[in-house]
């Protein structure tokens, strides 16, 4: 109960801090966001295998000595749901549009070497800076956005697809893949130089290449469309330089 009293006094602070700012809103420069969250994934599972026994683990599909394959656990594209966090490198072109690289990741069991399972994107951006085309709100310390892009992508987890029996390859992956990203949120600025915001973006990954061993690069692909959806609602910093 304490710890909550604390957060709504701390975010009464700074709500107060933007209200009593000066005007500050999108403007030409270069800036950089750090955010943090986290990620609800929904995917494919039992993802049919061009070249299944390539992979020490698939058996038959059906049993591995006498244990069931969990084909679910082993062959998805359900992974990296829980932190995410992201850094945001742009440009912003006049105050209307900003050209953005976004390094995002996110996973879960990130301390545990054999459980840790998660994903990674480099994307382009392109951001759109609606307010800016209207007059009626040019004093203003808040500039809402959407974006759109796409990059490179991938996933990686160890499943444990046939227990109690130990796995023989416990590390598999998607990669290399594409992915489309794209969004909305609202900067909030504290000063001309800093900014607080709220960030939804939603990734969908199209998924060409099962690793069955990273280590030794032993790969096939899938029969037909492997894909995944991931949800990512994040809160940033954001710093801006040399803003005119």
């Amino acid at each position: 109960m304490r710890s909550s009293s604390n957060f709504v006094v701390l975010w009464a602070v700074v709500l107060g801090a933007m209200v009593a700012t000066s005007t500050a809103h999108a403007k030409k420069g270069l800036y950089l966001g750090l955010g943090f969250g986290g990620a609800v994934v929904d995917g494919d599972t039992a993802i049919p295998l061009q070249n299944p026994a390539l992979d020490p683990d698939y058996g038959n599909g059906l049993s591995f000595n006498g244990a069931r394959v969990d084909l679910n656990e082993l062959v998805r594209t359900k992974v990296g749901g829980g932190f995410a966090a992201d850094i945001r490198l742009g440009y912003n072109i006049l105050g209307m549009v900003a050209i953005e690289v976004d390094i995002a990741a996110s996973g879960n069991n990130l301390g545990d070497g054999n459980q840790i399972e998660g994903q990674f994107g480099v994307f382009g951006l392109l951001k759109l800076f609606p307010a800016q085309f209207f007059d009626e709100v040019r004093d203003r310390w808040w500039d809402p956005y959407v974006f759109v892009g796409g990059g490179v992508y991938a996933l990686l987890y160890n499943p444990d697809a046939h227990k109690p029996i130990p796995m023989q390859n416990d590390g598999r992956a998607w990669w290399p893949a594409g992915a489309l990203k794209y969004g909305f949120g609202c900067d909030f600025y504290l000063k001309p130089f800093v900014s607080l915001g709220i960030d939804l973006a939603f990734t969908h990954g199209f998924l060409d290449e099962f690793v069955i061993d990273r280590d030794d690069s032993i790969t096939t692909t899938p029969i037909g469309d492997a894909q995944n959806f991931v949800f990512t609602p994040t809160a940033k910093i954001t710093f801006h330089f040399f803003t005119e």
